[in-house]
């Protein structure tokens, strides 16, 4: 008996999409080049990093394309368009990993456990990163073309003052595409938007009007990228004031004591999402919005993959680094110490705090 394993369809251990064995079969298709990418980090990185499939799609359209990432990331991947076999990081997808061959694999983390997996991958072609010879773990660039991002990552002067680059034209440069402004993509079902359909509906909401989405928050990494509590309140105010809008308190379980000090003093109705959301839910809430005001969060990389009307605020990272796909406006700190990436801050005012209400409200009426 013969099996066609070099088909797209070929699974081996389960039935084909055809449900027959493969003699005789008129739907083999052949077996396009193996591409591996490896992108584990934060998941706002995760979801900057799918403009990539549809790139690659363009370049090779029969490719067939597994994506390695971590475990908390999997629920961005999920059902996204391209990627054939989406796999979670751990000890057996690490040796099947090693046990395949690939035309080419992609690294886009410079973390060891991802350069150093990168290393030992079997591919014709590596692009990326991978670990240096050096014994102590550090990145490697694989192509030429990616060195500028190892570059980016050792010279605050490069980073901070003169990369004009977005993230998504530095990632394709790395694995040599053309970015063309791919957009993110996020894939939501309707089980992940149930939960913000029935929160709605229990809030007595004005239809007709459009909602503000407030996220106030950010990742515990870098908290000071928050714009401060009472901005949030003075913008509630103000907007309730001028506009016929309703407002949309985004957030889980860590943004629920900040939301409740925000509405208490904004003194105005809003709606509080607090709560235990999923990613994807939290995807849901945001859909929802006509227009979303947060900072340089996981928030804004689900804004833009959903396609919504963005105000972001910059405080301690790098605008630049931000393709805003003509959705929305950018509010800077001009202050000469920003950006900075650091953890705490001794200035008065900070970064974020010199970002004023007024800033806000005039970005967001270039919106409505």
């Amino acid at each position: 008996m013969r099996f066609r394993t070099d088909c797209r369809h070929w699974r081996g251990d389960k039935p084909c999409v055809q449900n027959r064995l493969c003699e005789g079969c008129q739907a083999f298709e052949k077996l396009g080049p193996r591409i591996l990418i490896i992108k584990l980090g934060a998941r706002g990185d995760v979801l900057r990093t799918t403009p990539l499939i549809e790139g690659l799609r363009k370049k090779y359209p029969d490719a067939n394309i597994t994506w390695l990432t971590a475990p908390e990331s999997v629920e961005i991947l999920y059902q996204l368009p391209g990627v054939d076999r989406l796999i979670a990081l751990d000890a057996g997808s690490v040796m099947e990993m090693l046990s395949r061959t690939f035309e080419y694999c992609i690294c886009l983390d410079k973390e060891p456990w991802a350069t150093g997996l990168a290393e030992k991958i079997q591919a014709t072609q590596k692009f990326g990163w991978g670990m240096a010879p050096d014994g102590v773990g550090t990145p490697r660039a694989f192509n030429p073309e990616a060195g500028y991002s190892l570059a980016l990552g050792v010279s605050d002067d490069l980073k901070f003052r003169q990369n004009q680059k977005s993230y998504m034209e530095i990632i394709f440069e790395a694995v040599g595409l053309k970015y063309a402004q791919e957009p993110y993509q996020l894939i939501l079902t309707d089980a992940d938007r149930q939960k913000c359909r029935e929160f709605l509906k229990h809030q007595n909401l004005d239809k007709s009007r459009p909602i503000l989405g407030l996220f106030t928050g950010c990742g515990p990494a870098f908290e000071r990228k928050r714009w401060t509590e009472n901005n949030f309140a003075q913008l509630i105010r103000r907007v309730k004031q001028e506009h016929d809008v309703e407002i949309l308190l985004l957030g889980g379980h860590a943004e629920r004591e900040i939301n409740q000090r925000i509405k208490v003093m904004a003194g105005e109705k809003v709606m509080d999402t607090y709560g235990e959301h999923t990613l994807r839910e939290f995807a849901g809430f945001i859909e929802a919005c006509h227009t979303v005001v947060t900072g340089d969060t996981l928030a804004l990389h689900i804004a833009l993959a959903m396609q919504r009307p963005t105000v972001c605020l910059f405080g301690p990272t790098c605008h630049q680094e931000i393709d805003m796909f003509g959705l929305g406006e950018k509010i800077v700190s001009t202050l000469d110490c920003s950006p900075c990436y650091q953890k705490t801050c001794d200035k008065k005012p900070t970064c974020m705090e010199t970002l004023s209400v007024n800033q806000v409200r005039q970005a967001l009426g270039k919106l409505w």
